[in-house]
């Protein structure tokens, strides 16, 4: 994956609820933040989960809470990079070590003007039986996609979508059932999508 070029924001803008055709300009105070796109292999098959998590509701000054998104936050003190930053999260949100990474890549860095953060995407492969515990003041549950179903072009969606008092017209998501991922989380997804399609 580390050979091949990231589409970026070509890749990225096909999810956007804004469909701006330029990405929003990264202010230089923006909050760091790293997220992991975390693959975990299907058993006796050459296929992969994609690992999402619910994010709580329970604190008020969250912008993306209850939203569907990646493991990850904002970079710490104690982090001495926006790796060390991912993999910190990852074992906070997922209850499992990171040393049971095995980190493939990254992808561009997205600005999130909703949150202020810039965030750091990082590719990492889990092993297959590793043993989830979601953080219940972070994380309401986890979603694993199966990737031929997310990457399904039936999967991609079309709404109207509410976020406070913004309504975004002709809203793009992946539908996930249940679940529906949207904004940032949909538009680094799409990127990694586009790169798989480069690999094929």
């Amino acid at each position: 994956m580390k050979d091949f070029p990231l589409p970026g924001w070509e890749a990225q803008r096909l999810m956007s609820p804004i469909q701006h055709s330029v990405h929003p300009k990264t202010p230089e105070d923006a909050t760091l933040a790293a997220v992991f796109l975390l693959l975990k292999p299907i058993p006796d098959t050459d296929q992969f989960t994609l690992l999402f998590i619910k994010r709580a509701s329970k604190y008020a000054n969250d912008k993306h809470k209850g939203q569907v998104s990646f493991a990850g936050g904002k970079k710490e003190p104690e982090d001495n990079s926006m790796l060390a930053c991912g993999l910190r999260e990852v074992e906070e949100e997922l209850g499992f070590s990171r040393d049971k990474v095995r980190v493939l890549g990254a992808l561009s860095t997205f600005y999130i003007f909703i949150s202020e953060f810039l965030a750091y995407p990082f590719v990492g492969l889990i092993p297959h039986d590793t043993v989830l515990v979601p953080e219940p003041n972070e994380v309401d549950y986890i979603i694993e996609v199966e990737m031929d179903t997310l990457f399904d072009p039936e999967s991609k969606q079309v709404r109207v979508h509410h976020f406070g008092k913004t309504i975004f017209k002709n809203s793009p998501y992946y539908d996930l059932g249940e679940d529906m991922l949207w904004g940032a989380t949909a538009m680094m997804t799409s990127e990694f999508e586009a790169i798989l399609k480069q690999m094929d």
